[in-house]
């Protein structure tokens, strides 16, 4: 922890300030009013409690300031570092916490309705959701595309901007999901029923109860249609659980829970948590939380849609989303804690390896003797966990060498290192000596250095062994860090041998006239009818071959009829 006496010439302005490590690395970036109160209160014995985690203040061994002139200012530059620099003590909102909406979009030629897995703030694209289960909705975007898309009965693939524009504008007034919404679909349903038709009876029964099955389960009544999140907080071992009721048209949608340690002030962390949950998702027209919140120190546009006028009602909903926040805790927490050690984990690593841990590389190839496919993979870990947009699988060059195994990790090193341009601690490779020597041509060919372990494999091609670039074992004491080495190297495995097994299984069906271009079907067919079998194909002549296509194809052939054997 760095001294106190430090900060007392810190400015008393609004602004932003960085928590760094002994390495100089940022773990926590904040924003504040006045940045020496703020800051001071981390030292403040009076203010402990407030901390809900001692661990990162032990971790605080330096720290950088920046001053604005307004707290607007503070809050947009807060955010775009934390986006930046990804702190492992900030709020990270899981990838898998981002449930899909049914997205009702503005194109050139045509208005799209469909499922979409990302929210993004435009004036073009109208959303509905959040959906817990997407694939259930399909029969709504159906009838969705029915009413705003649809031409005497069939679906318009082409539309005018003055019919796009109308059908947007009505797509507002639907997705409100009202009473004349509701009405008409019960008709429908009622007529398909009378005319026997039970089928289309059901379909509309299915849309019906995606909208309004939750109507006779809910006790509350709004005054409002507006669409509302309630947030329920409950707080037990330093652990905080986060429950998220999300209301449409006056109909509980559904419920998104999340859990964390908490690592600063809990009203910063809920202020950062708003922020980093509101980036991803659709900010409703009200939030509600407990009145103690209002005051967070936030982004304006957030703040604007907190709900000050609690009435008995919303009271009783903020109640609700409490007991969801609090309710079987005791498996929560034992839940979090056992598959969320992970900043251990990279502590230890760190120790051991001598190495900061926020960004690595792990590299694995597949391939199989007699087989023609070399598939190679590697997957970048940010703060311990995949970043799954940096996934990549590269098809290799077969080498028919002894020294495959080099070549192939020097080729899949060398595809990385061309096209990554953004800072990595170290490297791991799948392998021992051999491939740490070809990652080590590969950084030099790319005038890249860069720390390189391995995970040696025994026999029966399983981890049992971290291994630095001159093969020296590393010992781990450490059980969970162990695992944690074993789980991404299975996982980096798996990936690779699953990108082979397609790789094999298309070449399988392929044959190499499919590959050619400039060998369509009909000429194909017309090898065909005059050789009999593709064997036949392949051992003719040019000259025989020139009798059904070009010169240049028939050359081709040959060269892939050799290049197959």
């Amino acid at each position: 922890m760095i001294n106190k006496e430090l900060i007392k010439n810190i400015s008393k302005k609004p602004g932003v300030y960085f928590w760094k490590d002994s390495n100089n690395n940022i773990i926590y970036i904040g924003k504040a009013k006045n940045l020496k109160s703020r800051m001071t209160q981390y030292f403040d014995i009076n203010m402990q409690n407030s901390f809900k985690t001692n661990k990162m203040r032990s971790e605080i061994a330096a720290f950088e300031t920046y001053v604005f002139e307004t707290e607007a200012e503070a809050l947009i530059f807060e955010r775009r570092s934390i986006l930046k620099y990804k702190p492992k003590f900030n709020v990270a909102i899981p990838t898998q916490a981002t449930f899909p909406y049914i997205a009702i979009k503005k194109q050139k030629s045509i208005l799209k309705i469909e499922l979409s897995n990302h929210y993004k703030r435009k004036n073009d694209i109208l959303y509905y959701g959040p959906l817990v289960k997407g694939k259930q909705y399909q029969s709504l975007i159906k009838y969705l595309k029915h009413l705003l898309i649809s031409k005497d009965g069939q679906i318009q693939k082409k539309m005018s901007e003055e019919a796009i524009n109308e059908a947007f504008e009505k797509a507002k007034r639907i997705i409100k999901f009202g009473k004349d919404f509701k009405t008409e679909l019960i008709e429908k349903r009622n007529e398909a029923s009378e005319n026997e038709d039970y089928l289309l009876a059901k379909y509309y029964q299915n849309v019906y109860e995606l909208i309004y099955s939750k109507d006779s389960k809910q006790n509350l009544v709004f005054k409002t249609k507006k669409d509302l999140d309630a947030f329920g907080f409950f707080i037990a071992n330093n652990v905080i659980s986060i429950s998220i009721l999300h209301y449409r048209s006056a109909i509980m949608l559904n419920k998104t829970d999340f859990i964390f340690n908490i690592n600063t002030s809990l009203k910063d962390f809920i202020s950062n948590f708003l922020e980093e949950y509101y980036a991803k998702n659709q900010i409703p027209n009200y939030i509600l939380l407990d009145l103690d919140y209002l005051d967070l120190f936030i982004d304006e546009e957030i703040k604007s849609h907190f709900l000050s006028n609690q009435t008995h009602i919303y009271n009783q909903i903020l109640g609700m989303a409490y007991e969801n926040a609090k309710n079987d805790i005791d498996n929560k927490i034992k839940k979090f804690k056992k598959t969320n050690n992970l900043d251990l984990i990279l502590s230890d690593l760190f120790i051991l390896l001598k190495q900061k841990t926020n960004k690595f590389v792990i590299f694995d190839n597949s391939f199989m003797s007699h087989t023609k496919e070399v598939v190679g993979a590697c997957f970048v870990y940010q703060n311990g966990i995949i970043d799954p947009s940096k996934k990549r699988a590269y098809i290799l060059t077969r080498n028919k060498n002894s020294n495959s195994d080099f070549n192939y990790m020097y080729q899949n090193v060398d595809k990385f290192l061309k096209s990554n341009n953004e800072d990595i601690d170290f490297i791991l490779v799948d392998g021992s000596i051999i491939q740490i020597k070809a990652a080590k041509k590969a950084m030099h060919d790319n005038q890249t250095t860069l720390p390189i372990f391995g995970l040696r494999k025994d026999i029966l091609h399983t981890f049992e062994a971290l291994v630095d670039e001159n093969d020296k074992e590393i010992p781990i004491e450490n059980k969970d860090t162990f695992n944690y080495l074993l789980r991404i190297d299975n996982e980096i495995d798996a990936y690779a041998k699953r990108w082979f097994n397609q790789r094999h299984k298309k070449n399988m069906i392929e044959t190499p006239l499919e590959k050619i271009l400039g060998i369509g079907e009909k000429t194909k067919k017309l090898l065909l009818e005059k050789f009999g079998t593709y064997d036949a194909i392949y051992n003719s002549s040019i000259e025989q071959l020139e009798e059904i296509v070009p010169k240049k194809i028939a050359i081709k052939i040959k060269e892939a009829s050799n290049s197959n054997k």
